[in-house]
């Protein structure tokens, strides 16, 4: 608010104008209205003047503009995402011929669920050669115990017990290798027999989620290589924006974002920024991630989102939006020019500004260079009153 000191020296210098010419009296109150508005020419400043009474029942309290930090948004579109290791292309480690697939897109599937029954004959021939295998293991334990007596006395025998461990050495290592193939294929080699030979195997779901694509068919032969069903897990899915370049430094880990799906324009999602990319693609734009809150049926992997970010601007000068008025196209501030006579009369200037983010009642102002926002008291409440006044007095 303007000095007393301030205030007193505008009033002394009116008051004690004494040799003003009739003439010059003449100008000045055909410039002013019966209301005490006036305007000093065509294009200049516009001004209003308040009598005691006035500025009490307007209510007029005086400030300056503070520092604030306030939100702003920015509009950036985006797609749903899914982590890499949220993606699942379900393979088989043998080849065989499609028996049984039931599986269609958009398909909710359970870990461990049956995806694929496969069929081949070289799968029975792989439990053959287990069986095989753990039966000359036996035969070739025994022998080793035989032998190993027997070299203890006997140096002939001890060249036949070094052979007998080599066989069986090979033959623990052709089992281990076997069993893990039977594994591959999920098939429990300690309870395989021979009377429980099969030529087919189930294929299992690693994860669970939801089919995004079958790219096989019932009575194919698939290689090791082909890709039966592809699988999504949507447990973990995270909002991809993609922000231009000249914005990213406006853009923190912790940010909130506000976005919709496709052409939803209510933006009723929620989500949080957690990772901001380091390389810019050829639209010069940066990657973005943000976790969404919750989870919601329309939160489709690659569908579109539109999106705001809630940006904290630097500390800008603000006034509360009480102080600022919209007529004519203008944003519109009044400030105090001076108080003189008694009963005392203010007098007001009328002040174009430009405005900005607008948060929690306050609005950031850019002030003309004409107006120290630290000694010129600024109307923060009544500039309503001040506007409607100065628009009754052009009418008259």
């Amino acid at each position: 608010m303007m000095g007393l000191s301030g205030v007193m020296g505008w009033t002394s210098g009116c008051n004690s104008d004494k040799t003003n010419s009739p003439t010059e009296e003449a100008k000045s109150s055909a410039s002013a209205d019966s209301s005490g508005s006036k305007r000093d020419s065509a294009t200049g400043p516009v001004r209003v003047s308040l009598t005691q009474a006035q500025y009490d029942v307007a209510a007029i309290k005086m400030g300056q503009p503070t520092p604030r930090t306030l939100s702003t948004t920015l509009k950036v579109n985006g797609v749903v995402d899914v982590p890499a290791q949220n993606m699942v292309s379900v393979s088989v480690p043998f080849g065989g011929y499609i028996r049984q697939i039931r599986l269609e897109p958009g398909m909710r599937v359970r870990k461990g669920q049956t995806l694929v029954v496969l069929e081949n004959p070289d799968y029975i021939q792989l439990q053959q050669d287990y069986l095989d295998t753990k039966a000359k293991l036996d035969y070739a334990d025994l022998e080793f115990a035989r032998q190993q007596e027997l070299s203890r006395d006997n140096v002939n025998a001890l060249k036949v017990f070094q052979q007998t461990r080599s066989n069986r050495q090979s033959l623990q290592a052709q089992l281990a290798g076997t069993a893990q193939r039977l594994a591959i294929l999920r098939i429990n080699p300690a309870k395989l027999t021979a009377g429980q030979l099969t030529r087919t195997i189930s294929i299992p779901s690693p994860v669970s989620g939801f089919i995004t694509n079958v790219p096989v068919n019932n009575g194919r032969f698939v290689n090791p290589a082909d890709v039966l069903a592809e699988i999504t897990d949507v447990s973990h899915l995270h909002v991809r924006l993609s922000i231009f370049e000249k914005d990213v430094s406006r853009i923190r880990t912790g940010q909130t974002i506000r976005f919709g799906m496709g052409g939803d324009a209510t933006l009723a999602h929620r989500g949080q920024i957690f990772l901001i990319g380091k390389s810019i693609a050829a639209d010069r734009t940066i990657p973005v991630l943000a976790h969404p809150k919750g989870h919601a049926e329309d939160f489709i992997p690659g569908g579109y989102v539109s999106a705001q970010v809630d940006v904290k601007t630097q500390p800008l000068p603000a006034l509360p939006e009480s102080a600022v008025v919209n007529y004519g196209g203008q944003s519109l501030i009044y400030v105090l020019e001076g108080k003189r006579g008694s009963p005392a009369t203010y007098q007001f200037r009328q002040v174009s500004i430009k405005t900005g983010v607008r948060e929690n009642g306050y609005v950031a102002v850019t002030l003309p260079s004409d107006v120290n926002p630290q000694q010129t008291p600024i109307v923060m409440n009544g500039a309503y009153s001040l506007l409607s006044k100065l628009n009754n007095s052009e009418e008259e």
